[in-house]
């Protein structure tokens, strides 16, 4: 609990940060504050110790690259997720315009009965595109607000249940495959650490956090270093783009080694989404959604 704490300060000392810079509006920044606020306030009532490791696959395997459990076999903690996306909603709703008005036609599917959770939650384990966007056509003035809510919903009892898995586990000191040995899935950030440079990533499915090689395109694996290159902006220091000429992906890393700032990388990725329109201007693919889904 008290990690969760430390951990819930950051989050709202770097929300601080982003609010000095003026780059985002104040509503969205007040809106991740009260939804982080909740998330951490469900990993804290939740006793994740008690929860049953599903069946994972061999060790064996999984040095050869297979992911401990995929996604889709992950649960989805439906009552607690549930009150979580119902709680999501209503901070939603205030905020009026185009979200406000998505969110309430959500509430009125939900109380209808005509919206079932436990088939969209399952769909963003399935990765159901389909589901989200037939809802992007119900909200065109919010397009990603249903897949922000299933994602807010689900994010802290899934990253609870991969803390678990990797608690149980035999570490693998450096992962060499392109996507997260946890889950399967793909990185949303990575991130520079100690003076030697560690780099870490980052899941954009279940948060896990794991060691890669330093060099090299964490997707497809290219180590020709004339296929491999990075850019940087001035108005974002600390953070850079890393390229790859060969799969044409990219991928944000955050190094704030030499800087007094704090790093929480779901924030991380919403303070340098300008480097992501960058990188797409360039003709780079940035394979994930950012960290709220938009």
């Amino acid at each position: 609990m008290e990690r969760m704490e430390k951990d819930r300060q950051k989050f709202i000392k770097k929300l601080d940060v982003l609010r000095a810079k003026d780059t985002f509006p104040q509503s969205l920044l007040d809106l991740l504050e009260r939804v982080g606020t909740r998330q951490f306030q469900a990993i804290q009532e939740y006793d994740f110790s008690q929860v049953a490791i599903p069946d994972i696959v061999s060790q064996d395997r999984h040095a050869q690259g297979a992911s401990l459990l995929p996604r889709a076999q992950f649960p989805v903690f439906l009552p607690q997720s549930g009150a979580l996306f119902q709680g999501i909603l209503e901070d939603v709703q205030p905020i009026g315009g185009d979200l406000g008005a998505g969110a309430e036609q959500v509430e009125d599917e939900l109380k209808s009965g005509a919206l079932n959770l436990e088939s969209l939650f399952q769909a963003y384990l399935a990765e159901d595109k389909d589901v989200f966007e037939a809802w992007a056509k119900k909200t065109p003035g919010a397009p990603r607000l249903m897949f922000f809510l299933v994602q807010s919903s689900l994010a802290p009892f899934l990253e609870g249940l991969a803390h678990r898995i990797q608690e149980s586990t035999p570490a693998q000191n450096l992962w060499e495959h392109g996507h997260c040995p946890v889950c399967g899935s793909l990185p949303f950030i990575s991130r520079l650490e100690n003076k030697e440079g560690l780099r870490k990533m980052f899941c954009s499915f279940c948060r896990s956090d794991y060691r890669v090689p330093r060099l090299g395109c964490v997707f497809c694996g290219e180590k020709d270093f004339k296929k491999l290159r990075y850019f940087e902006a001035e108005q974002e220091p600390g953070f850079r783009v890393d390229l790859c000429d060969q799969c044409k992906m990219c991928i944000k890393t955050v190094d704030f080694r030499n800087m007094d700032r704090v790093s929480v990388p779901v924030l991380d990725d919403l303070e340098s989404l300008t480097l992501d329109v960058l990188a797409q201007s360039k003709g780079f693919v940035r394979p994930t959604l950012s960290a709220w889904g938009f």
